[in-house]
């Protein structure tokens, strides 16, 4: 490996393509390439000349000309050596090449085809018996896979195959179902649940669950308040009480129709109550739970999740998971895959998702899961961004339309509420002459302001600003990491953030969730006075036994919101997935993932 470091620093020191085309260079100038003295650089040239990776032809006479010749190219070398670690099972070595060295190197097309084919389902013979084993190229990397603090739709999904909630809500049924509580009871005025524990439910270290580990969860979120994910969940539990080993009662300080489907939801997952708090600050990177998978490997490349055999429910059919983090250029230079990645590879076919041809075996789904894009102006902050005017002009300035032709992909519609189907909240339009009149009514004056993204929205995020500088709007676009974007202090700063929100199947609780979240960019940029009529309003729609009134109360508050402009609705998303006819058991959730528990794979031919 260090050989082929010397060589990779030694090529970048040339031009592009001049592989077997000598080049005149003295030892002394390769000395001062490579950082060492010419007997070393001497020794380098002998070993990779045996290696037939350059010819040399040394100059006669110290300091004089000598020829150095490439026979290969730091693309095919990069490739050949993943090539030869992955097929000696150093997977990890394999992705550490890629990335540190692959690093805007323009791989081959036959590695790319390799790599992609190395990737779905594969049978693997371990201890004489076969391990049905998955393999998922990701371009994103987790944040973390505590419940209390996961954000995106990547880490809630992992999330919910490590852990489990107390009980689930099915969203086809739209009925809360018994989970690690077998059952409960409520009390006649609604402040009063008592929930019932299996018995026999394992962590994935081998002890029992109990009350004790409930009552320290929400305890916990209660604890960590705003600094929690979810913490708002927990704002109405007045107390907890261990009953016994199996029962626990939460009190509530005012009733909440929705505290069923709130611990229903990822982020209340149990953990184990020694084991996050002695380990709090490391649990995010390595959990426990008691779900389907547990977490066997973790890193900066590599997520391994292996079928928990002690599962209390039906255990997977897929034994093993392993979710790898490739470099954001290999996505241009790859088939499309979108949040979905599952096909089958096999060493005389590879068949990546997005690529669809005539072939039988292949299936597709296009499905509108909830994706929108959001817009949000931050008006605790001094600037423009808090002048209704500037947000109106913004609005004014985007056409959606016109987006979805220029930039295409899986943009599907102009977005005028949470969801499709939702009766518009506010109609946009386009007009840059009321747009400049608005701006010159406020007296703006040019002011460049900062809109923050993370690396998934950038050409969205361009194109607006493009927009925007028509109207003499100069914004900047400052690209943080996933991590960062989880921060208030990040959030804090920007005057702009755009993003994309995944919309669940419990509508109500969700956008309940985006105005009360605290590191929700909508909530976040809100000012006081909006964000304590904000308040109010959610204690009396938590309260509202009916949907449908509870519905038209969140469609009152954010048609109000969209009044004054504070955040803009932009656009809708689709999203595909293909699969072949040997994938069994797909179905895609509220957050555009296959569930990995239910899929399995018929044999080959």
């Amino acid at each position: 490996m260090q050989l082929l470091t010397h060589f990779l620093e030694l090529r970048a020191g040339f031009e592009h393509g001049i592989e077997h085309e000598p080049q005149p260079i003295t030892l002394e100038e390769l000395a001062e390439r490579l950082y060492c003295s010419t007997r070393n650089v001497k020794i380098l040239l002998k070993k990779m000349t045996e290696q037939n990776w350059i010819s040399w032809k040394p100059g006669r006479g110290r300091g004089n000309i000598s020829e150095l010749t490439f026979l290969v190219s730091s693309e095919d070398m990069i490739s050949k050596q993943a090539m030869a670690l992955a097929n000696r099972g150093d997977y990890l070595g394999t992705i550490e090449l890629i990335h540190q060295l692959g690093k805007g190197e323009a791989l081959q097309d036959s590695f790319i085809e390799w790599l992609f084919s190395f990737f779905g389902y594969r049978a693997i013979e371990h201890e004489e018996r076969f391990k049905d084993t998955l393999r998922v190229p990701v371009y994103k990397w987790l944040v973390t896979l505590d419940p209390a603090h996961s954000f995106f739709a990547f880490d809630f999904h992992l999330v919910s195959q490590i852990f489990d909630t107390l009980i689930r809500y099915n969203p086809q049924t739209k009925v809360i179902e018994p989970h690690l509580a077998h059952y409960w009871e409520i009390s006649e005025d609604g402040l009063y649940y008592t929930f019932y524990l299996r018995k026999g439910v394992l962590f994935h270290h081998g002890r029992e669950m109990t009350a004790h580990d409930v009552s320290y969860t929400l305890s916990r979120l209660k604890k960590l308040g705003e600094s929690a994910t979810q913490g708002w969940i927990t704002e109405s539990i007045e107390a907890i009480t261990v009953l016994n080993r199996s029962a626990v009662a939460i009190e509530l300080s005012q009733p909440n129709v929705l505290f069923l489907q709130q611990l229903a939801h990822t982020s209340m997952a149990i953990v184990p109550e020694e084991i996050c708090r002695d380990n709090e600050s490391i649990f995010g990177r390595m959990p426990i739970g008691t779900g389907p998978f547990r977490l066997e490997r973790h890193d900066d490349y590599i997520c391994k999740l292996r079928a928990f055999d002690s599962y209390f429910g039906v255990r997977p059919h897929m034994d093993l998971i392993e979710i790898w983090l490739l470099p954001s250029d290999l996505q241009e230079a790859t088939p499309s895959w979108d949040k979905v990645q599952v096909f089958r590879g096999q060493s005389n076919s590879s068949k990546p998702v997005g690529v669809i041809d005539k072939e039988s075996e292949w299936h597709q789904i296009e499905q509108t899961i909830m994706f929108c894009s959001l817009l949000t102006f931050n008006r605790n902050k001094s600037g423009p961004q808090s002048h209704p005017n500037f947000r109106k002009a913004v609005d004014l300035v985007i056409d959606r339309e016109l987006m979805i032709e220029e930039l295409g992909g899986f943009r599907e519609a102009p977005a005028h509420s949470f969801i499709p189907t939702m009766e518009p909240l506010v109609k946009s339009r386009t007009d840059k002459v009321e747009a400049k009149r608005l701006l010159d009514e406020m007296g703006y004056s040019g002011e460049t302001l900062h809109m923050y993204v993370y690396r998934n929205n950038n050409d969205d995020a361009m194109w607006i600003c493009q927009q925007c500088a028509q109207i003499g709007i100069p914004i900047e676009i400052t690209i943080r990491s996933e991590s960062d974007m989880t921060q208030m202090a990040t959030i804090d700063e920007a005057d702009l953030i755009f993003y994309h929100i995944c919309m669940e199947s419990n509508y109500d609780l969700h956008i309940i969730q985006t105005l009360k979240q605290s590191n929700s960019y909508v909530r976040a940029h809100l000012n006081a006075e909006r964000l304590a009529w904000v308040d109010v309003q959610m204690e009396e729609i938590l309260s509202n036994p009916s949907l449908d009134e509870r519905i038209v109360c969140l469609h009152e508050l954010i048609a109000e919101l969209q009044a004054e402009k504070s955040f803009l609705f932009v656009l809708h998303r689709s999203q595909q997935t293909t699969y072949q006819d040997s994938i069994k058991g797909v179905t895609i959730n509220d957050l555009g993932w296959i569930d990995f528990r239910e899929i399995w794979f018929t044999p080959s031919v």
